[in-house]
């Protein structure tokens, strides 16, 4: 029997926890509560460095709810130029966790005002992380193995307590292992949930950094690295009559200790053997149409309101190079061995996407939202018609021009069919 192609592997794990109280993104509702002073769970940024011939890729995996399009460009351009790699070979990826600093000036006030110092902090951390990782690396076997979660449930349903028809979510929970002849050194764990246990003005990694914490305390000298999937329709199942019953961080732990959990059902399943392969890394751009783009003087109307709509016309006064008929959504391809490729999104993709390039790959591809920065959210076309917060009203937060057209799911579900198949673009 031949034995696989080994990868090298760095690692590297950073506390990027504010020293000072600043503000939090992830609800709107805390835009009049000022800057969060305490803190519930550390934020961590834990890095991957891959190496296989000459090649070279670095995944950086932090307990933000997402890396702004500004500051991700400047974190790869930084970190490329530093260590000699290039700019796509850096993923720079976001576990949505709605308890930590917005990176971001790009979108409306009621996401969350960014600190500039904490960005800075960021920034520095990011690069450093990079370079560690990169400096330590060891020989690795993979393998991937997969089981059900049972954690989330479709929330566009579960708000609606029924009335919405539910539709299919991705329930899974991947992991891959690298190991060596002495022990585990790493896990990636791919789900697809949001991280909004928490909803207090209190700094917490949520439940996917309690997760990876247990994980690392109960293997001893592991990282324990968390990547999203597409889950801009999924919340934990914690709904009760259509009402979504949020906790402290004692429930963050509760649902962190049922990922964990099903993380170490899925270690005890039957893995598939990965060879490595060179890191092989590429980006592109798609757009994605948009309706309903105002005009300059339907933006000088809302400008004066004090809500949303306000806070968006301003924005979009301010940067006129945005109303456009279309958005841009980044998608960044590493393929690091024979069954395993990563494929990320920069927006906040719905189950439908996720379970599409799932199940195309056979499992070989795993999707990732909130990666190389943020466009908004990414929905079907169905939704689009049901309307609701994803739909509707979201792309306003964002500073989108207007909601996506119904042909934006074919022009996205096509530009993904050519990420998991490349020799169709040649």
């Amino acid at each position: 029997m031949s034995v696989p192609a080994r990868l090298s592997l760095g690692m590297d794990r950073a506390d990027i926890t504010p020293r000072h109280p600043v503000p939090l993104a992830g609800y709107a509702t805390r835009a009049e509560l000022g800057p969060a002073t305490d803190v519930s769970a550390p934020l961590r940024l834990r890095t991957l460095a891959f190496g296989a011939g000459r090649e070279r890729a670095v995944l950086i995996s932090a307990d933000l709810l997402w890396w702004g399009t500004d500051i991700a460009t400047r974190v790869r351009r930084d970190i490329a130029a530093r260590y000699g790699l290039r700019p796509e070979s850096v993923i720079l990826h976001a576990t949505h966790a709605h308890s930590g600093p917005q990176t971001s000036a790009g979108f409306t006030a009621l996401l969350g005002d960014p600190d500039a110092g904490y960005v800075a902090e960021l920034e520095a951390a990011a690069v450093a992380s990079a370079g560690r990782a990169l400096g330590s690396a060891v020989d690795v076997w993979m393998e991937r193995v997969t089981c059900e979660a049972g954690i989330g449930t479709d929330r566009r349903s579960a708000r609606s307590d029924g009335a919405v028809e539910p539709a299919p979510i991705d329930s899974d929970v991947t992991v891959v292992r690298f190991f060596d002849e002495q022990r585990t050194r790493a896990l990636m764990v791919h789900h697809a949930c949001h991280p909004v246990v928490h909803h207090g003005n209190v700094v917490t990694s949520d439940f996917t950094g309690a997760a990876m914490d247990r994980l690392e305390e109960r293997h001893g000298d592991v990282l324990a690295v968390y990547l999203q999937g597409c889950c801009g329709d999924v919340n934990p199942d914690l709904y009760r009559d259509g009402v979504f019953r949020d906790g402290d961080q004692s429930l963050v732990d509760e649902v962190g200790g049922r990922l964990a959990e099903a993380v170490e059902k899925a270690l005890k399943g039957e893995p598939t053997t990965l060879t490595a392969t060179s890191p092989a890394a590429s980006q592109w751009t798609v757009e994605l149409p948009v309706t309903d783009v105002p005009s300059v003087s339907d933006l000088r109307r809302a400008a004066p309101g004090d809500g949303l709509m306000g806070q968006w016309a301003r924005l979009l006064l301010e940067e006129p190079q945005r109303l456009r008929p279309h958005v841009t959504v980044r998608l960044s391809r590493l393929h690091l061995a024979d069954g395993l490729t990563l494929l990320g999104m920069s927006g906040e993709p719905v189950s439908a996407y996720g379970l599409m390039v799932r199940t195309i790959s056979g499992g070989s591809v795993l999707p990732l939202g909130y990666t190389n920065g943020m466009t908004g959210y990414l929905v079907t076309a169905r939704q689009l018609a049901e309307g609701g917060y994803e739909a509707a009203e979201a792309p306003y937060y964002f500073g989108m021009p207007g909601p996506l057209a119904p042909e934006a799911e074919e022009i996205l579900r096509d530009a993904l069919l050519d990420a998991i198949w490349p020799s169709r673009l040649s």
